[in-house]
Parts: structure tokens; sequence; C-alpha cells
């Protein structure tokens, strides 16, 4: 009985999650790097996969999309697009329990 249970939580909360090429409305975190895309993005990769370590990084229009895949919630997605003198930053995280820190600190740590 215990197992079922279980399996019908992780499907609820599974119907919850966004697939990864969504990105949903607003970011959680929106900040300017001095540093260029490639730059930026080759300081947060490796940040991200010490805790996450099936991270990926995709090149996307005008810049990079750094993936952290979730089993239970929607992805964390942080886009790295070019900016005037540098680049733009955000990050897109599930819902507030579901959120790492680590993972925003390093957004922060790089720029």
């Amino acid at each position: 009985m215990r197992t079922l249970m279980a399996g019908i939580a992780v499907a609820v909360l599974a119907g919850c999650s966004l697939p990864a090429s969504v990105v949903p409305g607003e970011p959680n975190v929106s900040k300017y790097s001095e540093k260029a895309p490639k730059e930026y993005a080759a300081c947060v990769l490796p940040l991200w996969r010490q805790d996450i370590p099936g991270s990926t990084q995709s090149a996307i229009s005008n810049g990079y999309r750094i993936t952290a895949p979730s089993i239970i919630t929607a992805d964390e997605i942080l886009d790295i697009v070019k900016s005037k003198d540098g680049s733009r930053v955000s990050l897109y995280q599930g819902p507030p329990w579901a959120k790492s820190g680590s993972l925003r600190q390093a957004v922060r740590d790089c720029l």
C-alpha cells in the first residue's frame, strides 16, 4: 500500500512539472553581468554540476541555456543572453520548496 501511495504522489508531482523547453513567466532572478555569455556560462556550469551532475548547457539565440534537471519538479533553467556590454542573466526556478539556494548563489558568484 505504501508503494502505491508513493507512486501516486510521484505521478501527481510529475504532472505539475514543466518540460525543460518551457520557460515559465518571469524569472526568479534577473541580473546583468559584464562578462560575455560564453565566459559567464563557463563560470556557472561547473558550479551547477557540483550540485547537480546532470546539468547541461545548450546554445540558444544570442547566448546559452543551462538546465539543472529535476525528477520531482520543473527543471531549474538559466538563460544567458548577449546584452549591450555583457550578458543578461535570467534564472527560472520551480516552486519555493524546490528551489536550490546553491544554484542561485552560483548565478550571483559568477556575475
